[in-house]
């Protein structure tokens, strides 16, 4: 997720191609299970620090390794 302009739509998207179905049926969405405005500050905050982002979403691990990556 490195320091995206909208990661929100960029995991999703992300998610719903490693999981070969279209974004808005993904459930549940990525806004009950993390904060979107929140992770946008922590985004925003890494570009100062060594901050490091990673979540888990339907079971996969979404990282900031520069890029979304959606293992």
């Amino acid at each position: 997720m490195n320091k995206l302009d909208d990661p929100i739509p960029q995991i999703v998207d992300a998610v719903a191609e490693a999981e070969c179905v279209e974004p808005v049926t993904l459930d549940p969405p990525l806004a009950e299970v993390v904060d979107p405005d929140a992770l946008e500050t922590l985004i925003e905050d890494s570009a100062t620090s060594n901050l490091e982002i990673r979540f888990a979403y339907r079971g996969h691990d979404v990282d900031d390794s520069g890029r979304v990556q959606v293992d």
